[in-house]
């Protein structure tokens, strides 16, 4: 066997790193083939600059898209190395993946993948039916093993967590600048293989018994409840102890783990950030849900899908966009 993959196993993983979730679906990173490895840049084209400022949740995305990525290279048969944040020269380049050698991936390894295939993200309501309490734990354990702190959040947390989102979605509402950038990548055809396409958006002015989860569409002020605390499923928050870009990364890496994981378990998932967007209600949830022990970075809702029915997956973007502008001696 040969010692360095070939071209097209490298771009078989950025196929895979591509389907990775992301804020508004930008996908929000670049990859470069070199020997025996891959390079992952964040793409700063895509910036949110209203609702991500710092470009923190475009960092979360990479990680996550580099979870897929390594996620994909044991499965196509190769040990790595992983270099996060390898030289201040090249600021955007966030990560190498560096091939080793060959391997025999794991059973459980190639489950996650067939997993990351068929992952997208359920904005819907669940089946009211709870989740064990070890299949979190899996769940927990998969986000942690990654680098990052997770939570099942109960009683007062939850309520804190959800009060948070309830004050964010209020803030955004108010916010004509929210509420354009958000309509930009809000609607779009599949063809453009980005954005949030109208399928995959909840239901307009609604919240999900305690939780106000995003609303993709006029952004209303006040949100009519429907269904139970118990039909939002489980929260969990992924958090760190810094909030550098290297905690960011590992976090990312995390949300990609866990959601795998869930899919893998015939769980619905679906990621929540809006009260991490507003520096107020952010401050809120590291006070009153992490005592000031930690930083928040994403939340997860996960659940049983609701029988008979699976929401579209979002659009992606081509192995061949994810390369371009990086240099034709990189792509041949």
């Amino acid at each position: 066997m040969n010692e360095r993959p070939d071209e097209g196993t490298l771009r078989a993983a950025v196929g895979l790193a591509g389907l990775a979730p992301s804020l508004f679906n930008v996908q929000p990173w670049r990859f470069e083939l070199e020997a025996g490895a891959l390079l992952l840049h964040v793409d700063r084209s895509r910036s949110l600059p209203v609702t991500d400022p710092h470009d923190r949740e475009l960092t979360l995305s990479c990680g996550a898209a580099l979870q897929h990525a390594v996620l994909a290279m044991h499965v196509l048969g190769w040990r790595v190395r992983v270099r996060r944040l390898p030289g201040a020269h090249v600021p955007d380049l966030l990560a190498t993946v560096e091939v080793l050698g060959p391997q025999e991936a794991s059973e459980a390894e190639i489950a996650l993948a067939q997993a990351a295939c068929s992952r997208h993200t359920d904005r819907a309501q669940y089946a009211p039916e709870s989740v064990a309490g070890a299949l979190l734990g899996e769940l927990l354990q998969a986000g942690r093993h990654a680098g990052a702190e997770v939570a099942v959040l109960d009683g007062d947390r939850r309520y804190a967590l959800a009060r948070a989102f309830a004050k964010a979605a209020a803030v955004h509402g108010a916010s004509q600048a929210y509420r354009d950038e958000l309509a930009a990548w809000t609607g779009r055809a599949s063809a453009h293989g980005e954005g949030m396409p109208q399928a995959t958006a909840p239901q307009h002015g609604v919240q999900y018994g305690d939780l106000v989860i995003r609303d993709f569409g006029r952004v209303s002020a006040a949100h009519e409840e429907i269904g139970t605390a118990r039909t939002v499923g489980s929260l969990l928050l992924i958090s760190t102890a810094t909030d550098d870009r290297l905690d960011q990364l590992r976090a990312g890496e995390a949300a990609g783990a866990l959601l795998c994981t869930a899919e893998r378990e015939g769980l619905a998932a679906s990621p929540l950030s809006e009260a991490f967007e507003v520096e107020r209600t952010r401050r809120d949830v590291a006070r009153e849900v992490l005592g000031d022990a930690g930083y928040p970075q994403l939340a997860v809702r996960v659940g049983w899908p609701a029988s008979g029915r699976r929401p579209p997956a979002s659009p992606r973007r081509s192995v061949e966009d994810l390369l371009r502008g990086l240099g034709d001696d990189i792509r041949r």
